[in-house]
């Protein structure tokens, strides 16, 4: 026991000082726009230094040090936008992902808005997968950028974009979670009608002590894992939304490239299926694995297919 107790340790201690980010770039049409060019310019982007203190303005976009000169690119509802990952090194470690929008006030232009207030709608996520106790997997992990859809239903507006990649190898203690953060300013256009919600506010979404944040992901392996924040607006309704994977997981053998469908709708005619954004497959996965018409499951990885 001594001997295990070391070697973690030795691990945690070597993954504090090697896998530090920032995220300069956002993706636009499929390209990487320049660095730091719509995305405001972090407090980290010399040291690669994550936050950790969740109770702390800066947890928004973690830019309070910088001098906010990004600018405003526009998108349409329903496209695919992203981030990329730079740092040491250039792809993400132990991570789960969560990526939340926030519509700035009517006369307010994006840039001179801080994101304060219960603003904050989330539109993807990757989370944690666990079989029971026996392991626990993290399908970001090596992800070099993180893309995802804008709902169609987003309605027109300006708009910070919120990635937020929280590192889970020294999450033992409070405070001992890593946050990297980063928010993008964009204009969407030809947007919906939709009610984005759950909302939530930064500071506020998150105490330190949630499950998902305050944990130990080495020994005992948790048997589950619940994704930090509100459940994803998928762009129906106010608030329906795709939810984190099972808190209790059973391993498959089937991986997510098996699990790649094309919906009618529901599995012969009866049972559930997963929305528009929703997880529908990969290693571990219980849940749904038909999308909702006319969507279709795709595999980002063995772990992890998206309805899109």
């Amino acid at each position: 026991m001594k001997s295990f107790c070391v070697l973690v340790t030795l691990t945690t201690l070597v993954a504090k000082v090697s896998a530090h980010y920032v995220w300069p770039q956002l993706i636009v049409g499929g390209s990487n726009t320049s660095t730091w060019q719509y995305i405001r310019q972090t407090n980290n982007w010399q040291d690669l230094n994550p936050l950790t203190d969740v109770t702390s303005a800066d947890v928004r976009c973690y830019d309070s040090a910088q001098s906010g000169t990004a600018s405003t690119t526009t998108v349409a509802a329903g496209s695919t936008v992203g981030f990329t990952v730079s740092g040491n090194p250039s792809n993400l470690y132990h991570p789960v992902v969560n990526v939340y929008m926030a519509k700035a006030p009517a006369g307010t232009d994006v840039s001179a808005w801080d994101g304060s207030g219960t603003v904050w709608f989330k539109v993807y996520q990757i989370s944690a997968v666990t079989d029971g106790g026996q392991t626990i997997t993290f399908p970001a992990t090596g992800l070099a950028q993180v893309t995802f859809n804008i709902p169609s239903a987003t309605p027109s507006g300006q708009y910070l974009i919120r990635t937020e990649h929280i590192a889970l190898h020294s999450a033992s203690y409070y405070g001992g979670a890593q946050f990297y953060i980063a928010c993008a300013q964009v204009q969407v256009t030809n947007g919906g009608t939709g009610t984005p919600g759950p909302l939530v506010a930064f500071p506020g979404a998150y105490t330190g002590n949630e499950p998902g944040i305050l944990m130990n992901m080495y020994y005992p392996i948790p048997t589950s894992y619940t994704q930090p924040g509100p459940p994803v607006w998928s762009g129906a309704g106010g608030g329906s939304a795709t939810t984190a994977p099972p808190t209790s997981t059973t391993a498959k053998t089937t991986t997510a490239a098996t699990t790649t469908t094309t919906s009618t709708g529901s599995s012969g005619g009866t049972g559930p299926t997963a929305p528009q954004f929703g997880q529908c497959g990969g290693q571990g996965w219980t849940g749904p694995t038909v999308c909702t018409a006319p969507f279709t499951c795709k595999a980002s990885n063995q772990y992890y297919s998206q309805c899109l």
